[in-house]
Formats: C-alpha cells, structure tokens, sequence
C-alpha cells in the first residue's frame, strides 16, 4: 500500500488483554491498529497528533470508565470530531442512550462478532472520510465566492443596523433561545434558517443574530454556548443539516461587535440553484418579499424557479 493509501488509524481501549488481542487481529489486515489498556492512555494517544480516526472504546473500564473518557474527548477541539463505537457488555437502552448522548456514533455489544466490528468500522471511517472530503471541498468553494461577501468595519456594521431592517436585512434577538421562556426552542432555529434559505432564493441578504427589531445590540450570552467556536459549529451543523452543504459556499457566518456585544452575522450570496428548507418531515421553499420572509405555495415555486433560476441559467 502506497504513502498515499496509507491505512486509517483505529484506537482500540480496553482494560482486557484478551479483548484488545481480539480486535487488534480483526482490524489490523486493514487498519493501522493502536491500542490503550485505560482511558488516561487513551486520552494520551487520541491528542496526539496525527489523530486516531476512529476509537473503539470500551465502557466498563477501572478509574476512568468510557463514559468519562467520551465526554472528555468530545470537549477536546483537537479530537472532538473523531468518530466513537463504544463496545461494552452493558446491553440496557438506558446504557446506549447515554453513549449516544456524548456523541458516540455507533454501540457493540461484547462477545465480538468479527463481521459485525469490521462492518461498523468501516462504514463509520467511510462516513468520516465523506465528511472531511465535504468539508474541504466547502473550505475551497467558499475561498472562491468569498470575493462577494462584504467586509463590515465597526461603523458601517452600526449604520446598516441604524437603517432597519429590509428587503436585504433582517435582525433575530437569539439563535436558539426563547427570551420569554429562556428555553432551547427550535422554532427560533427556524425562523433564522427560513431568513437565510429565503435570502438564499431572492438577491441576498444579512441576517444579524443578537439584535432586536430596533436594531438594538443584545448579544449571544441568551444562548448559552460555552464559547463563538460552539456556537458558530451549532449554526453550520444547522445550515448543513436542513439547507445543505451544497449551498454553504453562498453563506459566510462570523462573530462581529456591535456597541459592546458580539453579534451573529450571516451573509447570504444569491444562490444559482433553488434552495429549500427541509426539517420535521417539511421540504419548504422560502422567498423575500419586501421586508419579510414568504413560503410558496407549491403551486407558486415552479414559476418563480422558472422565473428566478431556469431562464438565469
């Protein structure tokens, strides 16, 4: 196998000898194998750069059970997106769905089944390597559009907000939160997506997230994100997830300040292709019109696509 192929890393944790010997064989044919008997070691490996692409990791495990070992993981920038199959004889749903909760993606249940470890293995280190591939491809496409969005000086930022909101320009008190109830709600999510998928579909727009409908600056801190870096992740998991990734070179998302609080600022490119908003089992297409944001009826989007998007290209 060439420098070019070279194998994919798999971290196998396991207090066992026997358990580690065990998938260390089923593994190695095709892995580059490393293995850890605790989950300090673990830790100590998967910081290590390069970075282990996948970790088996075991639950029942002396001083720092897998659980722990999980959630450290995950709150590690460095290592918090590298995929995690428990394997455990812990067989309850409870067990699973606490592993699930931090961010395992997968649950095997001991004694091995060498077929079934080498198949979950694999289909996870394929998902990663698509996920890496998007997010390059992403990184590239977003340099390339990135000479269109607008480079907003602390003055400017504060006259465009002194302007109002507009057929370009909306404003979104939070994120996530519910001022009224102080509560994660995902209608607030959508409410900002459906402005971004609408901007998307008409001449572009911004969205400022942390600023009320009088344009004053109330900040992030109502969300609750530990620090910007989550907080900007949470907003790209949402875009990918129920807009696309196809459409996230037409977006630039970045933290700004507004007199003295950080606000959340998303410009919005004119997409060359219609852009629908998918979430709850509802595929919802979303235009500008004036200062507020319309769905179409679907007997509306075919001409407005055929207005809009068809006879441009």
């Amino acid at each position: 196998m060439s420098e070019a192929n070279e194998k994919q890393t798999v971290l196998v944790v396991d207090d066992t000898a026997a358990n580690i010997d065990l998938l260390s064989n089923i593994l190695s044919d095709n892995y580059k194998v490393k293995v850890a008997n605790n989950g300090r070691r673990a830790l100590a490996i998967a910081a290590k750069s390069p970075h282990p692409d996948l970790i088996l990791l075991d639950i029942m495990m002396p001083e720092m059970d897998g659980y722990e070992v999980c959630r450290q993981l995950k709150d590690n920038a460095a290592t918090a997106d590298i995929p995690i199959i428990f394997i455990t004889a812990k067989t309850t749903s409870e067990d699973e769905k606490q592993g699930f909760a931090l961010g395992a993606v997968d649950y095997i249940v001991k004694p091995f089944n060498p077929v079934i470890v080498e198949a979950r293995v694999r289909s996870q280190l394929a998902l990663q390597a698509r996920s890496k591939r998007l997010y390059q491809e992403n990184v590239r496409l977003k340099e390339q559009a990135g000479y269109a969005f607008r480079t907003f000086c602390a003055a400017e930022l504060e006259q465009l907000v002194d302007s109002g909101e507009s057929d370009g320009v909306e404003f979104k008190s939070t994120l996530r939160v519910n001022l009224h109830t102080g509560k994660v709600d995902k209608k607030i999510e959508n409410v900002c997506l459906k402005t971004v998928a609408a901007f998307l579909n008409s001449a572009g727009g911004m969205l400022l997230i942390g600023v009320d409908d009088a344009g004053c600056s109330l900040g992030l801190a109502s969300d609750g994100f530990k620090n910007e870096d989550k907080l900007l992740l949470h907003w790209n998991n949402l875009f990918n997830a129920y807009l696309g990734t196809e459409y996230a070179q037409y977006v630039r998302a970045e933290i700004k300040e507004l007199r003295g609080e950080n606000i959340l600022l998303v410009q919005s490119l004119m997409s060359p292709r219609p852009v629908f908003f998918a979430r709850d089992n509802e595929e919802v297409f979303y235009i500008r019109t004036g200062n507020s944001t319309q769905q179409l009826k679907p007997s509306e989007i075919l001409a407005y696509i055929d207005q809009r998007f068809a006879r441009k290209a």
